[in-house]
């Protein structure tokens, strides 16, 4: 009798310690999930990217190197907000931001389609940019993006390229294409759809924003950097 009531004693103990262990475990069990909960609700919010994005040297630069915040700027002449990121918004920026050297501006032209007028209009600018000066063609296109379609612009295409070598070989050597290439697979492994999409310290911004607001991200992401 002594015994058998020893052994139901024994059972409940272990019973109860089996149940307290459970207990811990679903605790722990979802502990664990609230915090990764957590984590990627904070990830999604603040939509920093895990992969960087770095500059190149055909990227169209506009500030010091020594600047504060650098902002990539993934974008093109076909968009519409583009130009118009270029029209309301950069001046303001230049002078504010830019010229002060606490921001830099890079931007990263990228084709989002297989038009031939597209690509080489983007060719031309990217290698005007590293082998001459490319801000009147840049103007150009901002003013009237139509005209890479005309007979006109392809005649200038040719001009520039007879001109210097090193612009020719640029844009019918392959360098051009394997850069705008690069910076679509970069677009696209960061899982952006359109332009213009910026991406600043490692967060990405997409569309185009007037100045006032795209100020208080500047100065948002300016705080992050230096702390």
């Amino acid at each position: 009798m002594i015994e058998q009531k020893g052994i139901k004693i024994l059972l409940m103990n272990t019973e109860r310690k089996v149940s307290k262990s459970k207990i811990i475990i679903r605790f722990l069990i979802v502990l664990v999930l609230i915090v990764v909960a957590v984590v990627l609700f904070q990830k999604k919010k603040d939509n920093r990217v895990e992969a960087n994005i770095f500059q190149n040297e055909m990227d169209i630069v506009h500030g010091s190197d020594s600047a504060d915040l650098t902002i990539y700027l993934f974008s093109n002449y076909t968009c519409a907000f583009c130009r118009k990121f270029f029209n309301n918004v950069y001046p303001e920026l230049k002078k504010e931001y830019i010229d002060s050297g606490k921001v830099k501006l890079v931007i990263k032209p990228i084709a989002l389609t297989n038009n031939e007028a597209v690509i080489n209009s983007l060719k031309i600018v990217v290698c005007l940019n590293k082998y001459g000066n490319m801000e009147k063609l840049h103007e150009l296109l901002l003013l009237e993006p139509k005209v890479i379609y005309s007979g006109k612009f392809e005649q200038v295409v040719d001009e520039l390229t007879a001109k210097d070598e090193f612009v020719a070989e640029c844009m019918l050597g392959g360098e051009a294409e394997v850069y705008l290439s690069r910076n679509l697979i970069d677009f696209k492994r960061l899982n952006c759809t359109g332009t213009p999409t910026f991406v600043i310290n490692n967060k990405i911004y997409k569309g185009y924003v007037e100045y006032e607001r795209f100020k208080k991200v500047v100065e948002k992401e300016r705080q992050y950097a230096l702390h």
